[in-house]
């Protein structure tokens, strides 16, 4: 009998060798559709279970914003990142989210673009009613949802955005990396109120007994981080290791979970030691993943590793088969590998690529390593 997403989880985790290697499909809403034609099915549902993708489990928090949830006008409508949230909207590309930042949608509406934040021209945060704890919506059935999607079978995540990702969408990118060099007490006190309330979302969560806290958004370009490796360490690391610490006295037994794009060898060593157990996507243009799995995979799970920026939309069929034979054969002998394409999968990507890659992970016979 085939073994469980949840118990399949726990072997990588535990550096066994499970029964297949997991893998994790996300795709754009275009892919998804592509998908579910290409296979005649109803659902994606059913397409994961054809590709034999790892359904996971999970479960969030939500936050009151009640002047933007007053003045939001419409629901966005299309494909593009933020298309189903309630927003304000300025004009028909340009619309305000719940912490005031402003984006704008692409001609083509495929994305969007960062415009402005509320703490752009700010000289300090107090300037900006930032949400503290009690903004956090409480949910009193979260302990039982999590409990019902365990006895499902499914690996059970909670997510709460990283700090720096929230910090650069207020404040604006440029303002904030001056922010890092000069400005220290501007910048120590807007995180404080960050932390303040991402921490309270992250213990609710972990209260509540998830599996792996997940802390998702990029702190790092294709070559290096966005910031000094010492400007990281002395405001950033310290607060990450307080806070995955506070999860940890709740349930020693959580798993902490970072996604971030781009190359992050530079503090590799400082994510392992205060707690990361979980990285993603590893993005093999940025960080080889044998070299990774070399160094660290003793000590963390690989989840990613596939190409986005070049196999998936330039390859033949054969070279994603390839692709994932030579990863699982090199970073998933014993555990420590969950694969998934290192960003969602665009729609430019042609679906025999996305489908030989992923059947391939379902056909890979781990007994022949």
């Amino acid at each position: 009998m085939e073994i469980t997403p949840r118990e399949r989880m726990k072997m990588v985790i535990n550096h066994e060798r499970p029964d297949r290697t997991p893998a994790v499909l996300r795709a754009r809403p275009e892919v998804n559709r592509a998908l579910i034609e290409y296979f005649g099915v109803k659902d994606i549902y059913e397409v994961h279970k054809i590709l034999g993708t790892d359904g996971w489990g999970g479960v969030h928090l939500d936050i009151s914003f009640p002047e933007s949830e007053r003045k939001a006008n419409t629901i966005l409508e299309g494909d593009f990142p933020y298309a189903g949230s309630k927003v304000i909207l300025h004009d028909k590309d340009i619309f305000e989210d719940c912490w005031g930042i402003i984006r704008k949608i692409g001609k083509d509406r495929k994305y969007v673009q960062w415009v402005s934040g509320p703490l752009v021209n700010a000289r300090d945060p107090d300037e900006y009613n930032f949400p503290g704890p009690e903004s956090i919506i409480e949910d009193e059935k979260l302990p039982r949802k999590v409990e019902e999607q365990k006895k499902s079978g499914l690996w059970v995540s909670g997510s709460i955005t990283q700090p720096f990702t929230l910090a650069w969408e207020l404040r604006g990118i440029e303002n904030l990396l001056i922010d890092y060099a000069i400005n220290h007490d501007f910048l120590e006190k807007l995180y404080d109120k960050i932390y303040l309330l991402y921490g309270e979302m992250a213990k609710k969560l972990t209260s509540a007994g998830i599996d792996q806290l997940r802390i998702v958004g990029d702190i790092a370009m294709q070559d290096r981080l966005f910031m000094r490796p010492e400007w990281w360490r002395k405001i950033d690391k310290v607060r990450l290791a307080k806070l995955i610490s506070e999860c940890k006295e709740i349930n020693p037994e959580l798993h902490i979970f970072l996604h971030s794009d781009g190359n992050l060898w530079e503090i590799m060593d400082d994510l392992i030691e205060i707690g990361f157990e979980i990285i993603d996507p590893i993005q093999p243009e940025c960080m080889d993943p044998v070299e990774v799995k070399k160094r660290y995979g003793d000590k963390i799970v690989l989840h990613g590793c596939g190409s986005l920026q070049k196999t998936l939309p330039f390859g033949t069929p054969e070279d994603c088969r390839e692709e994932v034979r030579y990863l699982i054969r090199n970073c998933g002998y014993n555990g420590g590998l969950v694969l998934r394409i290192s960003n969602a999968i665009g729609f430019d990507v042609p679906i025999e690529n996305v489908v030989a890659w992923y059947e391939e992970v379902r056909n890979f016979n781990l007994s022949k390593l």
